[in-house]
């Protein structure tokens, strides 16, 4: 089947006050690893911008206990649902305070979206403090790929010659390559198959007016660690 548009998943925000960027890599705080096993002792006097910090921690390194102690049902299915997990490089970058929820927002570095997490305030939260994160919402965030979906996205963005999109989902060596089969790939390129072996998979494209063929390599752990530029690898014969 031909390979058709792009699809992203956007979602709204507040206004949001800018503060010191605070990046968020690391493993996730002692606290978070206690909450993965029963959600431990009350965090209910502990800041909101650092509740939030932890919740986005706990996400990002794939910690699901951890994350549904810290947020509440619908925000741990949010979170999920646009990524699992979520990835080391978000980074904090504004706050606001609105109505006994505090806003706190994260850029995602690899891949160029926000995320906005609303924490009830300290005072607020319920018995232990738990579940406090009551919405995640993302803006100009790309969703999250499986490695055939993220080849397919390369090659729609290298057929309508658009560098920006292909120096995201592939390596500047891949996005270079293919620049030289041509800085234009056109729209002849159809999928035919798709491996998987050695960490990664390779999806395979015929192009319907030359006859070539096109190997793409899809790093599997860049894509489970959320990064971008996964598409590390390209065969053209």
């Amino acid at each position: 089947m031909r390979i058709n548009g792009q699809k992203k998943l956007l979602g709204t925000a507040a206004a949001l006050a800018v503060t010191v960027p605070v990046v968020l890599g690391g493993a996730a705080p002692a606290t978070a690893a206690t909450a993965a096993a029963s959600c431990g002792k009350s965090v209910a006097d502990v800041s909101a911008v650092t509740y939030a910090d932890r919740l986005v921690r706990a996400w990002g390194s794939g910690e699901q206990a951890a994350t549904s102690c810290y947020a509440s049902t619908a925000t741990a299915r949010a979170l999920n649902a646009q990524a699992t997990p979520g990835g080391i490089h978000w980074r904090r970058v504004g706050t606001e305070g609105a109505a006994g929820t505090i806003y706190v927002t994260y850029h995602d570095d690899a891949r160029g979206g926000n995320l906005t997490v609303g924490v009830q305030n300290v005072g607020l939260r319920g018995s232990g403090g738990w579940h406090a994160a009551t919405s995640a919402k993302f803006v100009g965030e790309p969703k999250a790929w499986g490695a055939v979906d993220w080849s397919d996205n390369l090659i729609r963005a290298w057929g309508r010659g658009d560098t920006k999109w292909m120096a995201y989902y592939a390596t500047p060596d891949v996005t270079k390559s293919l620049t030289k089969i041509s800085k234009t790939g056109g729209s002849s390129w159809r999928r035919i198959g798709a491996d998987a072996g050695a960490g990664s998979t390779y999806v395979t494209y015929r192009n319907n007016a030359t006859g070539h063929q096109l190997i793409v390599g899809v790093s599997n752990v860049g894509l489970v660690q959320g990064d971008a530029h996964v598409a590390d690898r390209v065969q053209y014969k």
